[in-house]
């Protein structure tokens, strides 16, 4: 990428640049009433609506025709980012049968409603018409279909399954069966996860891989840390909505070799996730679950009150 694609694309930043700090305060005022609201359910109901909708509007916004107005774009992105954000929701409260039946295949019907509603944020965050583009991930690929004029079906590499998968293999050794189960990749531990700058753990993930240990105890089940470990996987899926935003940037590459690689082989999977969860707090804050990230998938796992 030279100068001169940083120029233009500087230039034609001036045409959303009001719509999006108009859209960042409404942003903002939805996490006013996420850390406000003092029904736990209410929190993470509004919360996951409110994260699909609203980042998925400012993406209509960036992606959006020249002649389409912003707030027609950003209206036209926030209800269809806001069913994915329910679907999202939906599929992360599935995951409580899982610890409830101590079955691994309850994560499947999580996955399938999750990947729905990450696939409408995304869609609407380019712009795209309601339903048309469609993604899930498994393993180390991602697996795209589109019911546009041409349909296409497209399977691209995720370097961070990769990376993850090297990480999670030094605490654990890998479960064929619980990663068939569950649709994610999965290694079981022998004893409980030290990790640096890190409270002693059941379980633990690395982006797109998960480490969990079988313990013997009756609250810290298999079923109860697999589905909170899913969460957080989830919780990273989520996040990828924001390559939308840089959809412009990727445009203005001129070599046509990374264009190629990066539209029909790879997919840039960036661990934005990891942004916010470590700036407020990470793993090791002053009280566990005051991480929102982490309250949310207690939330989800126990389908209980938790204690923030």
């Amino acid at each position: 990428m030279n100068i001169t694609c940083f120029k233009d694309l500087f230039q034609r930043s001036h045409r959303f640049r009001k719509p999006v700090r108009s859209a960042i305060t409404i942003l903002l005022l939805f996490f006013h009433l996420i850390v406000s609201a003092q029904h736990q359910e209410r929190t993470v109901f509004v919360y996951n609506v409110a994260f699909g909708g609203i980042t998925s509007g400012i993406g209509g916004i960036i992606n959006r025709p020249k002649e389409v107005n912003w707030k027609k774009a950003f209206l036209k992105g926030f209800w269809q980012g806001g069913i994915g954000g329910l679907l999202n929701y939906t599929g992360k409260r599935t995951l409580y049968l899982v610890n409830k039946n101590q079955k691994d295949i309850y994560a499947w019907p999580a996955k399938l409603l999750h990947a729905a509603g990450t696939s409408i944020m995304e869609n609407a965050a380019m712009y795209a018409p309601f339903l048309q583009n469609w993604n899930i991930d498994y393993g180390f690929l991602r697996f795209d279909f589109s019911f546009g004029t041409q349909r296409k079906f497209k399977v691209r590499f995720l370097p961070d399954a990769a990376v993850a998968t090297i990480v999670a293999s030094k605490y654990g050794r890998f479960d064929l069966g619980t990663s068939l189960a569950t649709g994610e990749i999965i290694f079981k531990a022998d004893k409980l996860l030290n990790l640096p700058n890190t409270p002693i753990a059941s379980g633990v993930t690395f982006g797109r891989a998960i480490v969990y240990v079988d313990t013997p105890h009756t609250y810290y089940t298999k079923g109860r840390i697999i589905a909170h470990e899913i969460v957080h996987r989830y919780q990273y899926n989520e996040y990828q909505v924001f390559n939308s935003w840089l959809a412009p940037v990727a445009k203005k590459i001129k070599s046509k070799s990374l264009q190629t690689i990066f539209s029909k082989y790879v997919y840039a999977d960036i661990p934005y996730f990891f942004i916010p969860y470590y700036i407020i707090g990470g793993p090791a804050a002053p009280h566990y679950f005051s991480n929102f990230y982490e309250f949310e998938a207690e939330k989800f796992a126990t389908s209980a009150h938790v204690q923030r």
